[in-house]
């Protein structure tokens, strides 16, 4: 026992004054030592004190000596004074002084009793731990340094449990009180070994830094150089804040003495007004007597200045208001700015880049993530880091951006299948894989295979599709269907609108009805085939508006019409299965024959920002027309150039919202794509159909017939 106590006298004994203890505080060091003992040891160093650890020989700065309340005390050196004092001091009965000597001891109550005490003691409190003094143990004393603390509210209760909302201990009777409804309560246990856990960690942390002198010395760096920087941005934010009050407070005085300049002024006014006679006396006077200096005197523009000066008001004018600037006070409180950690700058050959997906295709977009550092924490910025692709015209890129993780990407979009390569570099320099090759796929032309509404709708009691457009808005679409000789008109809704049409070459019939164009928003173009003639239909109210038919002996229209478009001035272009080609003005008016160059048959022609596209049975060529169709000059040719050097069976083409052209090759049953200069873009899968018509909705949609009774959409 006499030896166990003298070892807690060794653990709080002072190595500064070689006594017990007196509000232990730890130093910087961790080393513990009086209050006032680091007060009187400390020595002046420049503006601080330092006090210099007697054990370590570390230093710790008091600005003032006062910060030594600052400095934590330490708890478990208190806790061993706390139970050397009562141990020193137990023949004190804890209840009053003058009672006889204390023989007990009642753990619980950390309290020592006499006779008299353990008596009124026991009779109210019987089941707590009372032991004589003359039969204290080692174990009596390790039980009252671990005692348990008790709850601040309920005293007579032990803590037994931890709310984390209220960062408190609390007792089962708090629970009961309701006073933590809805809180996160573990037990006390759970708690402390949670606490523990996190110290080891933080111990096997400090053990690993001991035992590397390379990481010590790194993070030494690093901590000097934050408390460098830390004192420089506080110098910056005073003086920022010094600038920022000096000019409001130079404003605030421009303002006052505008204010001031108004009071003046009816101040000098109501004196004149009050005191008008004499006032008009004494002007009078002056001008009559006063002298060429006293004259000279009142040349100041000043307002103050002149004395017999009076100007009245505006008629209007009622008085003065201050508005303050809202804009300013909005800008205040964003407050003077940010304060963010300052990480290294990148290093090329730690930083990396990695695309997604890992397969590339045309107008499929793509990710390039640059990751910095290998992911750990740097201080780069978008402008310190350079992506490129090439060839650049083969490629749509987006703009840069930094992500939640600290690390740079940018989307893009291959335009033309082939290869790709993307550079990074980071400071100038490239990263560690950089380039980076890409095969670019042709874009797969996909068939959706969710039915909409509208194509179930298109779909529905249909033999042979044919024919396919869409008005300008997009409101509305025209099929049409040579075997039931009509053409069907819907919303995009699915709802039909219009059925027109019925086998037959009267007037409202039709006979193997083909191509289909609109002629502004409700005018729809027919080619009546069997018929011989061009219709012209206003679908809004499903009436006959004109009906253009082949005259004898005259070529002004091409026979069986089967191809139909308007161009952007509302000419009407003719196609036939004859392979002739002509221009009707928007009143079906006969306007040109137009002899495509290189092209015997063509079978189908649409114009797009004054290019002809043209198809015919083994090519596809784009032109450069004029307005009237007088003359064509060919720019492509699609299946006879080193371009492109299969055949193509073309009859239908479209221009998409890119403004890339599509054909239906019937060698392939396959939808092609192409820019209109020629390179191509990609295609569908081969179908088991025979493609009809094809046309575009705003929404990018591709729409084609087929010969077996169906609308498909792509």
């Amino acid at each position: 026992m006499e030896l166990f106590l003298e070892d807690l006298k060794l653990q709080v004994q002072c190595s500064l004054c070689k006594e017990t203890m007196f509000e232990p505080k730890l130093l910087q060091c961790f080393h513990t030592f009086c209050k006032t003992c680091i007060k009187t040891n400390a020595q002046l160093d420049g503006q601080v004190n330092i006090l210099k650890c007697p054990q370590c020989d570390s230093s710790t700065e008091l600005k003032e000596l006062n910060d030594v309340e600052d400095l934590e005390i330490s708890p478990i050196h208190s806790r061993i004074l706390q139970v050397l004092s009562f141990v020193e001091n137990q023949k004190v009965c804890s209840v009053s002084a003058s009672h006889s000597d204390a023989l007990w001891q009642c753990l619980d109550c950390d309290r020592s009793l006499c006779d008299e005490c353990l008596g009124n003691h026991s009779t109210f409190i019987k089941d707590h731990k009372v032991v004589a003094l003359s039969e204290m143990t080692k174990d009596n004393v390790e039980l009252m340094f671990k005692k348990k603390i008790t709850c601040k509210t309920h005293t007579n209760q032990d803590n037994v449990l931890h709310c984390q909302n209220c960062s408190e201990f609390v007792c089962l009777l708090c629970l009961k009180d309701h006073h933590h409804n809805d809180h996160k309560i573990t037990s006390l246990q759970e708690f402390i070994t949670a606490k523990k856990d996190s110290l080891s960690k933080n111990l096997e942390e400090i053990e690993k830094l001991h035992a590397n002198e390379e990481e010590k010395q790194f993070q030494e760096k690093i901590a000097l150089d934050i408390k460098r920087d830390s004192e420089k941005a506080k110098d910056q934010v005073k003086e920022l804040t010094k600038k920022l009050i000096k000019k409001l407070t130079d404003h605030e005085q421009e303002l006052l003495n505008e204010i001031q300049r108004g009071i003046t002024k009816a101040d000098r006014n109501l004196r004149i007004i009050r005191h008008t006679p004499a006032a008009q006396e004494y002007i009078k006077y002056f001008i009559q007597n006063g002298t060429a200096s006293e004259i000279f005197d009142l040349r100041s523009d000043e307002e103050d200045s002149k004395t017999f000066a009076y100007r009245p008001f505006a008629k209007y004018r009622i008085g003065v208001e201050f508005k303050p600037n809202e804009g300013l006070d909005e800008q205040v409180n964003t407050g003077l700015g940010l304060v963010r950690e300052t990480f290294v700058k990148a290093d090329p050959n730690m930083c990396s880049f990695k695309v997604e997906p890992d397969e590339f295709e045309v107008m499929k977009k793509a990710t390039l993530k640059v990751v910095l550092n290998q992911g750990e924490p740097c201080d780069s910025s978008l402008d310190d880091v350079a992506i490129r692709f090439t060839p650049k015209d083969d490629i749509g890129v987006g703009e840069k951006r930094a992500t939640a993780d600290g690390q740079i990407e940018v989307t893009f979009t291959p335009r033309f299948p082939g290869q790709l390569t993307a550079e990074v570099q980071v400071h100038g320099n490239p990263v560690s894989n950089s380039p980076l090759v890409m095969d670019v796929k042709p874009q797969h032309i996909k068939e959706m295979t969710t039915l909409t509404k509208l194509q179930i709708a298109m779909n529905t009691g249909s033999k042979r599709p044919s024919g396919i457009a869409v008005n300008k808005s997009n409101t509305r679409i025209a099929v049409a269907d040579c075997a039931l000789h009509c053409v069907k008109v819907f919303n995009m809704d699915g709802d039909l609108l219009l059925s027109y049409g019925s086998e037959g070459s009267g007037e409202g019939q039709l006979q193997n009805p083909q191509g289909l164009a609109f002629l502004h928003e409700t005018n729809l173009v027919i080619a009546d085939s069997d018929n011989n003639r061009i219709c012209i239909v206003d679908i809004a109210f499903g009436k006959l508006l004109k009906t253009i038919s082949r005259r004898p002996n005259r070529n002004d229209l091409p026979s069986f019409p089967n191809k139909v478009h308007v161009d952007d001035d509302s000419n009407i272009i003719v196609c036939g299965h004859a392979g002739n080609m002509v221009v009707l003005t928007s009143n079906g008016d006969f306007k040109c024959n137009v002899s495509v160059p290189d092209c015997k048959w063509p079978s189908c022609e649409i114009t797009h920002n004054g290019l002809l596209n043209g198809g015919g049975r083994s090519h596809v060529q784009v032109s450069e027309t004029k307005a009237d169709y007088s003359s064509l000059t060919t720019l492509i040719t699609l299946g006879r150039l080193p371009i492109d050097s299969r055949k193509y069976n073309c009859t239908s083409l479209a221009v998409d919202n890119d403004n890339n052209l599509l054909m239906r090759d019937n060698h392939s049953n396959q939808i092609r794509k192409f820019t209109l200069d020629g390179r191509y873009l990609g295609m569908s899968s081969p179908l088991n159909c025979y493609l009809q018509f094809i046309a575009v909705l705003n929404d990018g949609r591709i729409i084609c017939t087929s010969n077996k009774a169906q609308v498909l959409f792509f």
